[in-house]
């Protein structure tokens, strides 16, 4: 019992002690694990009908002659009324990989541990709320730093990590430019996410947040692009660009004030909002470009 007690500060020692090219290594292993390789092709980007319903048990439901038929008590409601969200455009993306999970906590750790950099923090006025555990999604201190932490990634490895353009974030979501509205397992939005996997445990903190891949992923295997945190994309904001927007991997205007943010509990696979880029409340996941 006494060898046995032993061993626990010696782990806890050894833990402490990794040097820098073994967190590297470490935190490579995990990121390139997590890429999920997406067929480029073409597809209608933006509000694929403009129009939604609920039904009694809160699910989102596509527009359609049938429904119209189903539901003909529903006053059709206008998903969003940005010029941004209606606009539908036709894009033509190549190949990409894109992390299957929002960037985590542990290997946001590891790469301020490699650069030297001290921890961001959140304060929290809920002791109880476990904002920085190791699987819950990050969230950068500003734009600049998740772009940051992608291109850290390329230039350790020599391949082209980045942050996922608007166009590449919409095609995962809707798993290679389907009309879905949720990037869910089932296409559809659903109000209590926690009772979807009780087997996982899923940890809620508040807000909708829970550890990364608590409920199932979309149809390509990528998981809480609608549910989370909203995450950062490349794209400055510009609510018009769809009507100027290049057909083949349009990269977002050249220059603005705000960038495009994503994703976000219950947000629909095409609806696109803007942050300043010194927000402290978006997630991101990276791309790797070919």
């Amino acid at each position: 019992m006494y060898k046995k007690l032993l061993l626990i500060p010696l782990l806890f020692s050894f833990a402490a002690c990794e040097s820098k090219d073994e967190k590297l290594e470490k935190l490579l292993k995990i990121t390139q694990g997590n890429m999920i390789f997406v067929k480029g092709g073409s597809f209608m980007m933006g509000d694929p009908q403009g129009t939604k319903i609920k039904d009694k048990y809160g699910y989102n439901i596509l527009r359609t002659p049938e429904n119209e038929k189903k539901y003909p008590e529903v006053e059709w409601m206008r998903i969003g009324g940005g010029v941004d969200l209606a606009l539908k455009h036709k894009v033509t993306l190549s190949d990409y990989s894109i992390s299957k999970y929002e960037t985590t906590w542990e290997e946001f750790d590891l790469y301020y541990e490699i650069i030297g950099k001290e921890y961001y923090k959140k304060k929290s006025k809920d002791k109880n709320r476990e904002f920085r555990s190791p699987k819950m999604p990050a969230w950068s201190p500003n734009w600049q730093e998740a772009k940051d932490y992608c291109k850290f990634l390329a230039e350790k490895t020599g391949l082209k990590y980045d942050l996922p353009t608007e166009a590449q974030w919409e095609y995962a979501a809707r798993s290679r430019g389907e009309y879905v509205y949720f990037a869910t397992d089932t296409g559809r939005g659903v109000e209590n996410r926690d009772s979807l996997n009780p087997t996982n445990e899923p940890k809620n903190i508040g807000g909708g947040v829970f550890t990364v891949g608590s409920f199932p992923p979309n149809s390509l295997g990528l998981y809480d692009m609608s549910d989370s945190y909203h995450e950062w994309v490349n794209d400055w904001y510009d609510k018009n660009y769809y009507k100027i927007s290049p057909e083949f991997n349009p990269k977002g205007p050249e220059t603005g004030t705000e960038k495009v943010k994503r994703g976000a509990n219950s947000s629909l696979t095409f609806s696109r909002s803007k942050s300043k880029i010194t927000s402290r409340v978006q997630s991101f996941r990276c791309v790797i470009n070919p």
